[in-house]
């Protein structure tokens, strides 16, 4: 009696078993934190934009019981243009408690003075924006990024943004761990 545990069916079941775990073990071996970084053209404006593939997701530390966003982005990106280079932050959070005030940003909980730039892209030498919008009642901000704050957000064992709304509420989205890796592969990527 062979069934459903029988020799040829048992065998070729085992056979397709090992060969998804080799090719996971090789999809996830090709994932380097190298390849979290892009070198993009903006062909408007000749300049080479370098960004993180994912902008980091950091969540609320707010109990939002499914009402509102919970997330908030913050990525890096440097351009590049005629060999003049320029290091930035993109941020984005929600408006879950209505128009909100420019963030702060900190980074193993010391608050990262970054002085804040215009949206007009023009200034930044682009014509198309580093990263989109994550959703239709995000508000986003641009930052000059000293090195020394790519420097502290690249070693980063946690980051937290917080934002507080015009009639004074604050939120606190947070980010640890293996979410920063690709902050720090920027941060290797731009000290070459």
């Amino acid at each position: 009696m062979r069934g459903v545990f029988g020799r040829k069916p048992f065998a070729a079941l085992l056979t397709r078993y090992w060969a998804l775990l080799w090719a996971a073990c090789l999809v996830g071996c090709a994932s380097t934190p190298a390849d979290s970084i892009l070198d993009r053209l903006d062909p408007d404006t000749a300049t080479t934009v370098t960004v993180v593939a994912q902008p980091i997701q950091l969540i609320t530390e707010s109990p939002r019981g499914g009402a509102g966003d919970p997330f908030a982005y913050v990525a890096p990106f440097e351009t590049d243009r005629a060999g003049t280079r320029a290091l930035y932050l993109w941020v984005s959070a929600p408006q879950n408690i209505g128009p909100i005030d420019a963030p702060k940003l900190l980074c193993d909980g010391r608050v990262l003075a970054l002085q804040s730039i215009p949206s007009d892209l023009s200034q930044l030498q682009l014509a198309k924006a580093p990263y989109a919008v994550p959703g239709p009642f995000s508000s986003q901000w641009y930052y000059s990024l000293p090195h020394e704050s790519l420097e502290c957000l690249g070693g980063a064992q946690g980051i937290s943004l917080e934002t507080t709304g015009l009639k004074g509420e604050a939120e606190r989205f947070t980010a640890t761990g293996k979410t920063l890796a690709p902050l720090k592969a920027f941060a290797n990527h731009s000290a070459n």
